[in-house]
């Protein structure tokens, strides 16, 4: 493998990790930029405001080992402070592979909206480092149709008309909630550094997987309308419809994933 290639190659592997390459290559959306290169407003939500002092207050954490092919490069981990049904998420990509090191990390506040069944993005903050550096804040109005960007000091706003705009970490609660309710169909609006880019998913059926805590059963899910890659993950109902494998491939990308650690903790 060449040099070239071979720094492509792991350059795909930290920006799928931390949320640009899939989303950047499914279609984009219709959407409006309002102000690019300006100043703009960046309004904040207290993701809090309207929880009771007496709702439980929990802490989750996730741990997965991650493989190109059959080569560990590395970890990935999801840490979720629930107060309610409102969350903080925090995903962290550690990897590294011979000479190379690469990660990142996104922190996100979501709120549940109950009138409409969904989870919503109300702010997230992404850091990468290695062969890019990224320093990337976005903030969502109340309804989660536009978004305030700053990505590496450059400022820029988006609006989608169709439906509320999320972040990554957003889609990966909403699908297993989704899961809960029997929902098979999966669409979404996700905010990228440059653009609201257009995801779907589908339920293909439950099957049993083997994993480190055992066979487990779980729901599979495949992104699709999609023909040149293959991304699927599995949910399983034993802990909570968390994803506890996934398994991403296009053309030299081979990536696999699977849950290694977990843990939940109540907190006073």
């Amino acid at each position: 493998m060449t040099k070239t290639r071979f720094t492509l190659l792991f350059s795909g592997l930290f920006l799928l990790f931390t949320n640009t390459l899939i989303a950047n290559e499914l279609n984009s959306v219709p959407t409006e930029q309002v102000t690019k290169g300006s100043t703009v407003s960046t309004p904040t939500t207290n993701a809090n405001e309207a929880i009771a002092t007496n709702v439980l207050d929990t802490k989750n954490r996730y741990v997965y080992q991650v493989n190109y092919k059959s080569i560990s490069i590395g970890k990935m981990t999801q840490e979720y402070h629930w107060t309610g049904k409102d969350v903080e998420v925090n995903s962290v990509a550690d990897f590294s592979f011979l000479y190379f090191s690469f990660g990142g990390s996104q922190k996100s506040d979501i709120d549940w909206d109950e009138q409409q069944k969904l989870f919503l993005s109300r702010s997230f903050f992404r850091q990468s480092v290695g062969f890019s550096v990224v320093d990337m804040t976005v903030n969502f109005d109340k309804d989660g149709r536009k978004t305030h960007v700053v990505n590496n000091g450059e400022k820029a706003e988006y609006t989608n008309d169709s439906a509320p705009i999320v972040d990554f970490n957003t889609i990966t609660l909403q699908i297993s909630e989704g899961l809960k309710a029997g929902q098979i169909d999966f669409e979404f609006y996700m905010q990228t550094s440059t653009s609201v880019a257009h995801y779907f998913f589908k339920v293909v059926g439950k099957e049993k997987i083997k994993t480190k805590f055992g066979e487990l059963e779980a729901y599979r899910v495949e992104q699709v309308r999609k023909n040149d890659r293959t991304f699927i993950a599995w949910f399983a109902p034993t802990f909570e419809n968390q994803m506890v494998k996934f398994h991403y491939k296009r053309k030299v990308l081979d990536i696999n994933g699977e849950l290694i650690e977990h843990n939940n903790t109540k907190l006073q």
